[in-house]
């Protein structure tokens, strides 16, 4: 599962044609769990220059870029923001904020090697899956055909909804990258 993916799961579940103020809330909240990975992704290889093998190996798993992972993962944090935003009857940040708690419940089933800690600061438990998005080790090839059948899924339902022309871009891109994601992943494992 990519970011991409979230967001067009998230989509699927909380979008609705006669609520279009919606998606793009949902959209940014599916992906500002993952915000702290691509930061670290674009940062260490592109300014300092560190090959994608290192940044995945060793330094995006170091205890600096995990806690902000799991910062940016946590439920009870989103939850708490998803409150405050009924209370004050903002809208925009409470699809948002639901869309992120929706990230992250959707993470835990295929964390098997780098899990957050989903209820930080509340706990420090990692849920360790038997299931990989990222090693073949934990069943990736199944893990993959499987995501990518829910991401067409997500992305029918989305189209069947009605979309702009740049939704339908930004549609056939997030599938784009799933695909080629699971085939990445296919090879791979």
């Amino acid at each position: 599962m990519i970011t991409s993916t979230h967001a067009l799961y998230n989509t699927a579940l909380l979008g609705q044609k006669d609520k279009p103020e919606r998606l793009w809330p949902v959209i940014l909240g599916a992906f500002y769990p993952d915000l702290p990975g691509l930061f670290c992704l674009l940062y260490c290889h592109f300014i300092q220059g560190f090959s994608l093998a290192r940044i995945h190996d060793v330094i995006y798993p170091s205890p600096l870029w995990q806690g902000l992972a799991d910062g940016f993962h946590s439920i009870p944090l989103a939850l708490g923001a998803l409150l405050i935003c009924v209370f004050l009857k903002w809208k925009p940040g409470a699809w948002f904020s639901l869309s992120a708690i929706l990230h992250s419940l959707e993470d835990i089933p295929v964390h098997a090697g780098n899990p957050h800690r989903h209820f930080w600061p509340l706990s420090d438990w990692r849920f360790t899956s038997p299931f990989s998005c990222y090693d073949p080790r934990f069943h990736l090839g199944w893990v993959a055909s499987l995501d990518f059948a829910l991401a067409l899924l997500a992305a029918w339902v989305i189209y069947k909804r009605g979309i702009p022309p740049l939704g339908k871009w930004a549609l056939g891109m997030a599938l784009a990258l799933e695909a080629g994601h699971s085939l990445w992943a296919l090879w791979r494992g």
